[in-house]
């Protein structure tokens, strides 16, 4: 099978509608455009487009209703010609059109990642007339119609060498979201039909979900049985949705994407990639911030092996005067190039991602280093994916990079593991638990937080007996020499804490962090959800808030748990190692922040900075300017 992400390395990537007529541009063709499209995104530094066979225009269907309903689906008043085209209901017209658009597209070295059933664009829905109040998801006939043209399009098109990959379509868990949605396994069902149908045609071509937020657990399409079906998934990241709580070129919005993609490597077990992200108009940045944002983004992606970012979108589409552009007061300004042509400066940024990573002395980034494992818990109600986001962020604070597994997954080996801010009564199975103690007696640290949920074996797992609890006030906590204000879900006052050692104590000096030796681990079992707390803290991760809440976690054990040898004393200057070889390693580090930040720099005995890439060290420090980045090459000393 095709690959189109490669470990090690970054596909960069748009979003693709003609610059001229967008959503309209298979009814208005006009190669002309398209080409000179091309030529602009080649230079830009893009490889490959997303591009969207509406579902409307493809597979035009009207019907002919009798007394009893729908008698007959037509052509607009003529019967479907009798041709494999005319059976599956698709037009001949438009696949002749999408022909000389896959020629362009290989004319300019670029790659086509095709979005199936495009039915929700832009906040439109584009169905088939006869369709258009039903759902694509749940409806049999729909689903019928469906099949007939993937399984047409894609026998078609399997052979033009600018195929990459086939797209499931375009955020289904958006167009699908109507009353009638909420079919148990419609989602399971509907996806293996596609994909099903795509590989009985094509089994060379990858096929990719195209969701933009599909859930963790339950919903049409969650992650666990998307990786059951699909080849690679994908997550659009969008800060408006998203990660509001702070400004776009800042850690939280940054790091959002990538947590995304490490959640859903975990739970789905399949490759992630960013497919869409953007900064939706210039309310919330200008095109100078827009382009410092994508340069952080760029480098974290490729730092964290993301595989690809693809950016929404290629062109402005402010200047359209139909829907859904008509009704989008949301933006519709957000290109890699103005309604006029012109470039904006994140296409500088583009092109000089791709120069630097082609000036370093390696092919291909070497694995990244992973120090703990994130255990997803059962939640209820909404998912807890902000809390999870703020866990990433603090692990990344505190110089450790996590993995995400749920629950009731195989749990892969790690040094140390990660259940924070339990909010659900039945959030981890006692199986599960007692496998992890195992793991603790052998040498693991596993780390515990309390939201709302209780948590069996609170004696045995902390060493302490717990008088009662209450609602939780917001006080100022002691942790060594750090003063830092939190506040929990409920207050828990423990009675005898002569079995654990207290790292951190409440206003009222009870004792609100404790740690347990357990064999050859420990167990760090905090009453307070620091995790949810940072999550609903508006600017937690920027660097006015300060470093003080890593020291949470630098509490675990960092010579037992963590494989690094460099870290740095920056909340937002932070880097990911990845080894070469024993005495080689190389250190990607970015600035998460919207400003000029500055590190000092720690290396552990034995290890120096030998050479650098993109920036300097001077007197043991680093400078970097506003979501910049750069590479080290860290070299052990011999003895």
């Amino acid at each position: 099978m095709k690959e189109i992400l490669q470990q090690g390395k970054l596909l960069t990537g748009i979003n693709y509608w003609a610059s001229d007529n967008a959503i309209r541009m298979w009814e208005d063709f006009h190669p002309e455009v398209i080409d000179e499209d091309f030529r602009k995104l080649t230079a830009a530094g893009v490889t490959m487009l997303r591009v969207f066979p509406l579902w409307s225009v493809f597979q035009p269907l009207t019907a002919a209703y009798s007394n009893n309903g729908i008698h007959e689906y037509q052509f607009d008043e003529k019967p479907l010609p009798d041709t494999e085209a005319g059976r599956a209901g698709v037009s001949e017209e438009a696949c002749e059109r999408f022909a000389q658009f896959c020629d362009l597209a290989e004319k300019h070295g670029l790659q086509l990642l095709v979005g199936l059933i495009t039915g929700h664009m832009s906040f439109r829905y584009f169905a088939p007339a006869p369709f258009q109040a039903r759902n694509p998801v749940t409806d049999p006939t729909l689903i019928k119609w469906e099949l007939r043209f993937v399984r047409y399009f894609v026998n078609r098109f399997k052979k033009k060498p600018a195929i990459a990959a086939w797209d499931l379509g375009n955020e289904l868990e958006g167009f699908a979201s109507r009353p009638d949605s909420d079919v148990p396994d419609a989602g399971y069902v509907w996806m293996s039909a596609i994909t099903n149908a795509v590989k009985a045609v094509d089994p060379e071509h990858p096929v990719v979900s195209g969701f933009g937020t599909n859930t963790m657990v339950g919903g049409l399409f969650p992650h666990a049985e998307v990786g059951e079906i699909v080849d690679i998934n994908t997550v659009h990241p969008y800060n408006v949705f998203h990660s509001k709580e702070d400004p776009l070129p800042t850690m939280r919005p940054i790091l959002d994407g990538i947590f995304r993609c490490k959640l859903s490597n975990g739970m789905a077990g399949v490759p992630t990639f960013i497919q869409e992200v953007g900064s939706i108009g210039y309310l919330l940045c200008s095109e100078r911030t827009e382009a410092d944002f994508y340069r952080a983004l760029l480098y974290s992606a490729w730092a964290h092996d993301c595989g690809g970012v693809m950016w929404w979108c290629a062109f402005d589409q402010g200047m359209q005067d139909y829907a859904p552009y008509d009704w989008n007061n949301i933006g519709s300004d957000y290109g890699f190039f103005r309604a006029d042509g012109s470039a904006k400066p994140i296409v500088v940024e583009n092109v000089a991602f791709k120069e630097f990573v082609k000036s370093l002395p390696f092919e291909t980034l070497p694995p990244r280093i992973t120090d703990g494992v994130c255990i997803v818990s059962r939640t209820k109600g909404n998912d807890s994916r902000s809390m999870l986001r703020a866990t990433y962020c603090l692990a990344k604070q505190a110089n450790l990079d996590l993995d995400f597994v749920y629950f009731d997954q195989s749990l892969p080996e790690s040094d140390l593991y990660l259940i924070p801010s339990v909010d659900h009564n039945h959030g981890i199975s006692r199986h599960r638990l007692m496998e992890l103690l195992e793991r603790v007696k052998a040498g693991a640290a596993l780390y515990i937080s309390l939201g709302k949920g209780l948590f069996r074996m609170a004696p045995e797992l902390t060493g302490c007996q717990f008088s009662y609890r209450e609602k939780g006030v917001t006080e100022e906590v002691t942790l060594g020499e750090k003063v830092l204000r939190l506040c929990g879900d409920f207050k828990y006052t423990p009675e005898d804490t002569a079995g654990a050692e207290v790292l951190a104590r409440g206003g009222d000096g009870r004792a609100v962090y404790l740690r347990r030796a357990l064999g050859k681990g420990y167990i760090y079992f905090s009453t307070l959800p620091v995790e949810k707390y940072l999550a609903e803290s508006p600017c937690a991760f920027r660097a006015d808030f300060g470093n003080g809440y890593a020291a949470w976690y630098r509490e675990f054990d960092a010579k037992r748990v963590s494989k690094k040898v460099l870290d740095t004393d920056s909340a937002t200057i932070r880097a990911t190692e990845h080894i070469a070889d024993e005495s080689t390693r190389y250190a990607v580090l970015i600035n998460y922040a919207e400003r000029e930040e500055g590190a000092k720099l720690f290396l552990r005995e034995g290890w120096r900075v030998s050479r650098t890439f993109g920036g300097e060290v001077s007197d043991g420090a680093v400078t970097l300017r506003a979501c910049g980045a750069m590479v080290m090459e860290l070299t052990r000393e011999s003895r």
